[in-house]
């Protein structure tokens, strides 16, 4: 039970702040389009990518992308597929994941702050539905690359130790229980970011993330470069082509 890992969890430990960049030349129109066309294969014409580029370049001057973490040491594995930290609490881990290896888990989260989703909200209050859909779009597309910005960062770290990256869960996707978000935020320091958590574990800025992120000394299984490699619904709309059968 989640309740009880988090009694059992010490203070929090140190955690490690990131700060990101982002330019319009960053995020690809292929990526927005993803989310913004609604369908597999959507492809915007031309007068639609013009939308898109100054979209985006007014994104661009929202956001502060920004991610903090921590990084828990292991201490076993548990039956029932769960792995034991040092400092005693227990993350339960995904079904099909191997944990074999595995050294240490981040637990991450990544913010762009508030002011994009609050000028989406602008757009639709005052009847602009679709560019309203265009900045939403823009955000997630901005929050998929700050999670790979920040993994890059957190491999690079681990790399000090010998370790490599391995598989990234989330709560509330891929059948990942969404209860274990409280888990994560008392693992990690989410106010070093502005990140809050309500009684629903909802995050607030909405344009947030938040996972885990498995270290491991292992370096024979593939890692890929997205979330989408690891997710089992191989039919979802929003699925991108690199990522491929799941490893």
């Amino acid at each position: 039970m989640v309740s009880n890992t988090l009694q059992q969890a010490a203070s929090k430990p140190s955690s490690h702040s990131l700060a990101f960049q982002f330019s319009e030349k960053d995020i690809s129109i292929a990526s927005i389009a993803r989310y913004f066309g609604g369908r597999s294969g959507y492809k915007p014409d031309e007068k639609t990518q013009q939308r898109i580029r100054r979209c985006l370049r007014s994104a661009s001057e929202l956001v502060t992308p920004r991610a903090v973490y921590s990084l828990q040491q292991v201490n076993t594995i548990l039956p029932g597929n769960k792995i034991s930290l040092t400092g005693g609490s227990e993350i339960p881990l995904p079904d099909c994941f191997d944990d074999s290896g595995c050294t240490l888990i981040a637990a991450v989260i990544g913010t762009l702050g508030p002011d994009l989703e609050g000028h989406s909200h602008f757009l639709a209050t005052n009847g602009n539905i679709y560019e309203s859909t265009l900045f939403d779009a823009i955000g997630t597309a901005m929050l998929d690359l700050l999670s790979d910005w920040a993994c890059k960062r957190i491999e690079s770290h681990a790399r000090r130790q010998k370790l490599h990256r391995g598989n990234r869960f989330s709560p509330g996707l891929d059948g990942y229980p969404m209860a274990h978000q409280e888990l994560l935020f008392h693992l990690v320091d989410s106010q070093l970011v502005g990140v809050q958590l309500n009684s629903s574990n909802i995050m607030a800025p909405a344009k947030s993330v938040s996972f885990f992120l498995m270290l491991s000394k292992k370096t024979g299984k593939r890692v890929t470069e997205n979330k989408c490699s690891s997710c089992r619904l191989q039919n979802c709309q929003f699925r991108t082509a690199a990522a491929g059968s799941r490893q």
